[in-house]
């Protein structure tokens, strides 16, 4: 059993954007991609693309893919999601649904996001001169047949750092979601001192000291921290105990938490045949809130 380090906190408990219940579900998406696939069409939480209904998800990336610019910033979101929404009302000839344009927005605003966060965490570590990370795979292992695993953002020296793009000035906190990153990545690579720096609007933020608004340095060969890796490590204990049981019996209580009968479906399906042989599980109209679910139940 596997579980990506950036997930670890949600696992726990500990991420107020991302409960246990739909981290559980997830994995159990990535263990078993047939049996959860069958299962959320079971449930009406992805259904069947109708034969005489049309999609418009592949528009809708073919356009934010064309008019999103390699570089940018926070401030200029804004600018750009509206750019988006206007190329997308002319691909459509203005004929798009208010459905249509809520979804464009999401879509944008994700991929916004994510990769401003890339393209500031690889400006920071040119400009400081970091060492950069994600050229490997670092595993922790908590039992023999399940482990953590993930690629660390950059070292300076024998620091590791965990880099966090904040997309607000008050969004420069302590996040104890940040921080059980942090701690799993030094107990996976084996280094002993990191700490999490802060990204705003090129301002950086990396004290070494522990402030309101940052931890510091960490070392976890240091008491307090050694208990607090004991208590993640225990934690992680208790979760992959619930998804080996959740494997071997498929039996899923918390759907109604995690994917409301309101919001179904969350996606919808088609299958598309290449050949006479092959055919493949496509979705389409996706809730952006479940792509990580969605990765696992395409394969």
């Amino acid at each position: 059993m596997y579980l990506e380090i950036s997930n670890v906190a949600a696992a726990l408990g500990k991420n107020p954007y991302e409960s246990k219940e739909k981290t559980l579900l997830v994995s159990w998406a990535r263990h078993c991609p047939d049996v959860v696939r069958n299962y959320l069409i079971e449930n009406n939480c992805i259904v069947s693309l109708k034969e005489n209904e049309e999609s418009f998800t592949d528009l809708q990336i073919e356009t934010y893919n064309v008019v999103i610019p390699e570089q940018y910033d926070v401030k200029d979101f804004d600018k750009i999601e509206k750019q988006v929404v206007q190329e997308y009302k002319r691909k459509r000839n203005n004929e798009q649904s208010e459905k249509e344009i809520k979804q464009l927005k999401e879509y944008t605003q994700d991929f916004l996001k994510k990769n401003n966060g890339n393209i500031q965490e690889n400006n920071i570590i040119q400009k400081e001169q970091y060492t950069k990370g994600n050229d490997r795979m670092y595993y922790y292992e908590i039992y023999p047949n399940a482990c953590i695993g993930g690629k660390n953002d950059a070292t300076i020296g024998d620091v590791l750092l965990e880099i966090k793009t904040r997309t607000r000035r008050q969004n420069v906190r302590r996040n104890d979601y940040d921080l059980y990153q942090l701690i799993c990545y030094l107990l996976a690579t084996g280094i002993s001192q990191g700490k999490i720096v802060q990204l705003f609007n090129k301002e950086k933020f990396d004290s070494d000291i522990a402030t309101e608004q940052e931890y510091g340095l960490i070392d976890i060969t240091q008491d307090t921290w050694k208990d607090f890796c004991t208590e993640i490590i225990e934690g992680l204990k208790e979760y992959f105990n619930e998804l080996s049981d959740l494997i071997k019996t498929s039996k899923f209580i918390y759907l109604t938490n995690v994917i409301p009968k309101k919001i179904r479906p969350i996606a919808k399906y088609l299958i598309e045949e290449n050949d006479s042989e092959t055919k493949k599980f496509v979705l389409c109209e996706e809730n952006i809130k479940f792509k990580n679910l969605f990765r696992h139940v395409t394969k």
